[in-house]
């Protein structure tokens, strides 16, 4: 038998255990609400996300977490008001949490600049910049506000330029260039000092310059004009025709062979000595297929004894080819994933193919640098399109590439030294230097923020 006061002690150690378990019970379905919620907005499912985020706030309507989710999903749906309302929120709810604050941050500061509102991003960024000392939110930083490595100019025209493609001493760049009513090839130095003129095709687009194993020729894709809607293409559709073909042309005496005639439809050729990996839509969708040039004398070449290998036999999109360093792995672009294009590796005999990168988002314009340790890509993220690199391993990634503009098209100098890509930061789209030993300092950040 229990005396009063004993029951009494037993009847509260069981309301303390009873409430316990209530708190343990609903902090276990608010953990799982809000990952349900991350779930659904890395899988694009944003407006099913809100259904669970907006009734969960307005019971617990402190948790910077819920808020920070609940601006991812108003950022992906592009309702970048109500994203930054709640990114805002978030911050002030994550007092005593500097990290959870940095992020509410960051995340506020990214959805500034896909608007256009750099001011404001820079006000938020100098506040997380002086917040910290972690080197990863540094670089996070970095991207956001300027590119990680020191980068400048090289062409300064109204015309479009695009396609960079070193030579083999490093010491010089192809490039195809809009300077006329058509695209031609030219070559310029590290200093964007033209050196010549390569092609003289009047009738055609000239694009996608890649040096041979002989660094007197450059191969490149040759397309009729008239043909062309756009100047410059990111990605191929194979259900869109392509009238191109392949050129080979003497840099120094102008003698052009043609390798593929314009009706065979192929395009962005990738060399590796005197092989060419490229795409071609004639199944109706995009293909890979390798081409063999090991001749003594390229002079003498003849299309006709030019016998395609198809490397690729899919109903999907192959594209963007590259290889790696030793000549025998490429590394290319398939939309097989669900119509988001990822990247895939495989030997140029199409056999041990990889999805490279498992992710969200379209990725584009692969790049392997000459050790073979690191890919540089496009990737498509924020409403925007900016060169990432990442491990030959597939981890650790890194955004180089800052806002302002579109970045695609990158491609590593023969010594590792440099990155070469495309962006669109003034009106027209322009080539630039990246100095891939020179990465941005703290002393440079805050320069950026003031």
């Amino acid at each position: 038998m229990y005396k009063n006061s004993d029951l009494r002690i037993h009847q509260s150690k069981n309301y303390t255990i009873y409430y316990l378990i209530f708190i343990f019970i609903a902090l276990g379905c608010n953990s799982n609400t809000l990952k349900h919620s991350e779930n659904l907005i890395s899988s694009g499912k944003s407006f099913e996300a809100l259904e669970l985020l907006i009734p969960y706030i307005e019971k617990s309507n402190h948790d910077p977490n819920a808020y920070i989710l609940l601006g991812k999903a108003y950022k992906q749906l592009g309702q970048y008001n109500e994203a930054v309302q709640q990114f805002q929120k978030a911050a002030i709810h994550a007092t005593g949490k500097p990290m959870l604050r940095i992020e509410a941050r960051l995340e506020l500061a990214r959805t500034f600049l896909i608007y256009g509102d750099r001011d404001s991003a820079f006000k938020v960024l100098k506040l997380v910049f002086l917040s910290t000392t972690d080197q990863e939110i540094i670089q996070e930083i970095i991207g956001l506000v300027g590119d990680s490595f020191h980068t400048r100019q090289l062409t300064h025209n109204n015309s479009d330029n695009y396609s960079p493609s070193f030579s083999p001493d490093g010491n010089n760049i192809a490039f195809a260039s809009f300077k006329g009513d058509n695209s031609e090839i030219y070559l310029m130095d590290l200093n964007g000092r033209i050196m010549r003129r390569v092609t003289y095709s009047t009738d055609f687009n000239d694009s996608s310059p890649n040096f041979l194993k002989s660094t007197d020729y450059l191969f490149y894709s040759s397309e009729p004009k008239s043909s062309r809607e756009v100047k410059i293409l990111i990605q191929s559709s194979g259900s869109t025709p392509i009238y191109t073909g392949f050129n080979i042309t003497h840099i120094y005496n102008r003698h052009t062979l043609c390798v593929i005639p314009v009706s065979f439809g192929a395009r962005v050729p990738q060399t590796s000595s005197n092989r060419v990996v490229y795409e071609t839509n004639t199944d109706g969708n995009l293909e890979l297929y390798l081409i063999n040039l090991e001749i003594k004398n390229l002079s003498k070449l003849d299309h006709n004894d030019i016998k395609p290998t198809r490397i690729t036999y899919t109903e999907y999109d192959e594209g963007s080819p590259a290889f790696f360093p030793n000549g025998e792995k490429i590394i290319f672009v398939s939309n097989r994933n669900e119509s988001v294009n990822q990247l895939y590796t495989m030997t140029i005999d199409g056999k041990n193919e990889k999805h490279f990168n498992p992710n969200p988002y379209d990725c584009y314009n692969p790049s392997v640098s000459p050790d073979g340790k690191n890919i540089a890509f496009v990737s498509a993220r924020d409403a925007d399109w900016e060169i990432y690199i990442i491990d030959a391993n597939g981890k650790n990634e890194r955004r180089i590439t800052n806002g302002i503009g579109r970045s695609i098209q990158p491609t590593f100098s023969p010594d590792g030294k440099y990155l070469a890509f495309v962006s669109d930061r003034t009106d027209t789209f322009q080539i630039y230097l990246m100095d891939l030993n020179q990465p941005i300092t703290r002393k440079d950040i805050v320069a950026l923020l003031r």
